[in-house]
């Protein structure tokens, strides 16, 4: 194997090409180069943790506690780590971004600008590598910090900016990849907020190059900026409606006298964490509207004619401003960005990046894998990704061997338990390319074992967002747990959600004894959504016989706080208001029946939980009891609402399963 997998690179790689910028606008999205996680740096840093969350502790859903809402899909990361970066910028390049602008603090040693300093120059060198195009946008609140601290006087303040600054024309400002306007290195400025008035003029005196500078709007002219850069419209801790942020950026964009015009932003929404963590109020909110703000704010900078845009932004998980991949909304926003720039990307393609990174930090150190996974990466720089897939295809065929690691668990590797990830269940020909890329699963199994249960874990979302994950309680359970994504509304519509969680089934009875599983103790469940298409598919028989199999297969359904009448995502794809109750074909309590498999019910506390949901529950139990069926049990988790009542139910799944697992004759 390994040496086949040498033998496939020869002549594989040749010299990188470059994303060269738009014709008509070059797109450059903002970057926060300051988390520090372990174990690539000794302590979680500020920006993951704002005083107040503790990464340390792992959330039964594998997601750390981190300072956000969002979390992202290749999990809690260091800013000075290169395979991270590398991921990052590739993602960048296939989403048809070209290139970065950094947030920088100059090279004063202070706080954590040092490490800062380190990090960006390390990204620079990926971004050139990728052949995409970087600016920078300097912090001059790190001259506030250094007055603060009383390490310089008020009086030293230009001075101190001018080292920077004069470090940063000198290294950067003639590098051939940094981003001009007019043959001039573009140079932003987060405020400014300590450099004002004549002091910024004093500051870029003699600069050589010479640069064009931006400002936040309100500060720009005042300071003599070349122009502003517009921002994020929040302020005074208000809600922004969508109407209010549209006539601000379109009155900034319109009004400005400079000869240069301002930089539009296109961005998700804003919601910081401020406010929760205790580190300050909140400067308010934007709602993402489902994606249509990030769609709004694009189609709006679009239409300006600057000759650069700015994302706003890339990874600034404090304040909400995420475009990269997270775990609930996936590839969202960078999905829709490929689209708008008319680039060819496909969702698979998006997806090649954090996959190889998974396996890099799953693959054994000093192994040829992580030879080869190297190689792979310079394939996806080079644009060749048929190539790298092909490539990582074969390094993953040799992943069953390896012992099971996960980047974001409290353990570290375990060679008692194995992980096999990211495997295409649902192959039909007629199958769409989303559909190919969403249709996956990752398994979990003890290294050695005979006839052991499977638990099947469908992830909730409400039908629209989330992304597979191996709940934390199951793992060194001695059992089996796959974890599955399926297709999401509005991209696709019922059945074929439903459907895909049926196939995930059938998956699971044709192989799991590859992995020492018996196919008679397949067990099902999930959480909210998850919940529901598990029901659906253990009631409803049309889904399973679709695959020549029998609902009487699976050996339990243990729904988590599932809806039994219709999905209301459904509802809303018929253009019902979610509000209003039916049941119909697709809803769990339509298809009742005796004959079920063994079915535990649970449910947060009646009064915590989502409106009805367990009272919804508690008829489904009583109307199949009087079906006649034998085996069916409900649950409530007093004092849990529906987000945390998964925690004290993963016993009660354990203890159901185990009970019933003994291999039966096949039926």
């Amino acid at each position: 194997m390994n040496r086949n997998l040498t033998l496939l690179f020869l002549g594989l790689l040749p010299c990188l090409n470059s994303l060269g910028a738009m014709d008509e606008k070059t797109v450059l999205v903002h970057y926060m180069p300051w988390f520090s996680a372990k174990p690539e740096s000794k302590e979680w840093g500020w920006h993951w943790t704002m005083d107040h969350c503790d990464p340390n502790f792992v959330q039964w859903e594998g997601k750390r506690e981190i300072a956000s809402h969002n979390y992202p899909l290749i999990g809690v990361y260091d800013s000075g780590d290169k395979w991270v970066l590398e991921c990052q910028v590739q993602q960048m390049k296939l989403a048809g971004i070209d290139g970065v602008i950094i947030d920088w603090y100059g090279i004063d040693s202070i706080n954590d600008y040092p490490m800062i300093h380190e990090n960006v120059r390390l990204l620079v060198s990926i971004v050139k590598k990728a052949g995409l195009k970087f600016a920078i946008c300097y912090e001059d609140r790190s001259i506030k910090q250094a007055i603060e601290k009383k390490l310089i006087e008020p009086s030293e303040a230009v001075t101190q900016a001018r080292r920077s600054l004069n470090w940063l024309a000198k290294n950067w400002f003639s590098d051939s990849a940094y981003h001009r306007i007019e043959d001039k290195p573009v140079l932003l400025v987060f405020g400014p907020l300590q450099l004002t008035g004549d002091a910024w003029g004093e500051t870029i005196r003699d600069l050589e190059p010479e640069p064009l500078t931006f400002a936040l709007p309100h500060l720009a002219e005042e300071a003599g900026f070349d122009s502003a850069f517009a921002w994020i419209p929040v302020k005074e801790g208000k809600r922004i409606s969508d109407r209010q942020w549209k006539t601000e950026l379109d009155s900034l964009y319109q009004n400005r006298s400079q000869k240069t015009p301002v930089i539009p932003v296109a961005f998700p929404g804003y919601r910081d964490f401020y406010e929760q963590a205790k580190a300050g109020s909140s400067y308010g909110s934007i709602s993402e509207l489902e994606g249509k703000t990030w769609e709004d704010s694009l189609n709006l900078a679009l239409r300006q004619n600057s000759p650069l845009l700015q994302i706003a932004t890339w990874n600034d998980y404090g304040e909400g401003t995420v475009v990269e991949p997270t775990r609930s909304l996936g590839y969202r926003y960078i999905e829709k960005l490929s689209e708008k720039l008319g680039v060819s990307a496909t969702l698979s393609d998006l997806s090649l990046p954090a996959e190889l990174l998974q396996i890099r930090k799953r693959s054994p150190e000093n192994s040829v894998s992580r030879k080869v996974l190297e190689q792979i990466s310079e394939l996806i720089f080079a644009q060749r990704y048929e190539d790298a897939r092909k490539a990582l295809g074969q390094v993953k065929a040799t992943e069953s061997q390896w012992p099971a690691f996960f980047a974001d668990g409290p353990d570290g590797v375990d060679p008692n338990y194995l992980l096999v990830s990211d495997v295409a269940y649902n192959e039909q020909a007629q199958i769409s390319e989303y559909g190919q890329a969403r249709c996956r699963l990752d398994l979990y199994a003890p290294s050695k074992g005979k006839n052991l249960p499977t638990v099947i874990w469908f992830h909730g979302g409400g039908i629209t967002m989330g992304h597979r994950s191996i709940p934390l309680p199951l793992r060194k359970q001695g059992i089996i747990v796959i974890a599955a994504n399926y297709r999401l509304s509005p991209r696709a519509k019922a059945p074929l959600y439903i459907e895909d969680a049926a196939a995930v089934v059938a998956w699971a009875i044709r192989n799991v004894h590859r992995f020492g599983g018996s196919p008679d103790s397949i067990f099902v469940s999930g959480h909210s959504a998850g919940g529901y298409l598990a029901s659906m598919i253990g009631l409803d028989s049309r889904y399973l016989k679709a695959h020549d199999l029998d609902p009487a297969r699976i050996a339990g359904l243990i729904p988590f706080s599932g809806h039994t009448i219709t999905h209301f995502t459904i509802r809303e794809e018929r253009g019902i208001p979610w509000q209003r109750v039916i049941v119909d074909e697709f809803a769990p309590i339509h298809h009742l029946g005796r004959n079920a498999p063994p079915i535990l019910l649970i449910t947060g506390d009646r009064e915590l939980e989502l409106y009805g949901r367990y009272e919804e529950n508690a008829y489904f139990w009583r109307m199949i009891k009087k079906t006649g069926h034998p085996d069916v049990a409900i649950a409530e988790m007093k004092n849990h609402h529906h987000g945390n009542m998964p925690i004290p139910s993963f016993p009660l799944l354990l203890e159901f399963v185990r009970e019933r697992s003994i291999p039966r004759k096949e039926k």
